[in-house]
């Protein structure tokens, strides 16, 4: 899959998905008014869950975020260390 046909960012991509691999998307889904960070640590559940359970329309949503996370290129490589 390439360019506007792939996609990153799903109704079932959790929010603990979303602040590992794509951190860029948290400001944007701020501004929608959703909340992937909440009282320092990321929200259980899906990104679907949310947008049902706030009455957005979630293929407005989805197209939004999959257009910025292929603007900067997908996942960013995680550095999380299981010591």
């Amino acid at each position: 899959m390439n360019g506007l046909n792939e996609k990153y960012i799903k109704e079932n991509t959790s929010f603990e998905e979303i602040a590992e691999h794509f951190p860029y998307l948290i400001s944007p889904l701020l501004e929608i008014g959703i909340k992937v960070i909440v009282c320092g640590d990321v929200k259980w559940g899906t990104l679907g869950e949310e947008i049902e359970r706030m009455g957005l329309n979630k293929d407005e949503i989805l197209e939004k975020l999959n257009k910025i996370a292929i603007e900067q290129g997908g996942p960013v490589k995680s550095l999380k260390l299981d010591l």
